[in-house]
């Protein structure tokens, strides 16, 4: 059964937008699928759509755009909404990245909406000025944290090296969870 799909997007330095591409490309053999930004999603309205899938990046503990995402979810007839969000945490803090679920989604829409973290990287060259000022600082300040730290473990060592300059830690392997959920959810008939 061939579904209609809506991958939406909010996309700072394009680590969220490649990951929406890659969902999209591997939903689109099967599937009637779309991808865009949320501001134009936005303006064109989601009705329509079997599933909306949504992407922003996590940052300062939110996902950016979700709270818009889901105002216009809850506004169409469509029934099924899935979240994935990406950031320069790499997929192994698994504590962290949970703990930022719980931030974004309540109880009830833990349980309800599926929910996928996907490791990209930084971009500096791509931030907005104020923020790759705020981040050079935050790097600043965590370099001298680990400096004065007794105790140096291979975390610290790496963290250190991660925020210091640009990077990019994703893989497309990334989106097959959630693509192996839409695909479960449409064999199974269940949203």
């Amino acid at each position: 059964m061939n579904q209609k799909i809506l991958v939406m997007y909010k996309s700072v330095t394009g680590f969220t937008r490649e990951y929406a591409e890659w969902i999209a490309d591997s939903l689109e053999k099967e599937n009637d699928c779309t991808s865009m930004e949320l501001k134009d999603a936005a303006a064109r309205g989601i009705s329509g759509f079997d599933t909306v899938i949504f992407g922003g990046r996590m940052h300062a503990g939110t996902v950016d755009g979700l709270k818009k995402a889901k105002e216009l979810f809850e506004n169409s007839r469509s029934p099924w909404f899935i979240v994935f969000a990406t950031g320069a945490m790499p997929n192994s803090e698994e504590g962290t990245i949970a703990e930022m679920w719980c931030n974004n989604l309540s109880e009830e829409e833990l349980s309800r909406i599926p929910h996928f973290y996907m490791q990209g990287g930084l971009r500096y060259e791509k931030m907005p000025f104020l923020e790759k000022m705020m981040m050079k600082a935050f790097a600043g300040v965590m370099k001298m944290k680990v400096k004065k730290k007794k105790d140096k473990d291979e975390k610290d060592r790496q963290f250190e090296e991660m925020i210091a300059r640009s990077y990019d830690i994703s893989d497309k392997k990334y989106v097959r969870p959630l693509v192996e959920c839409v695909d479960l959810g449409k064999k199974g008939g269940e949203k």
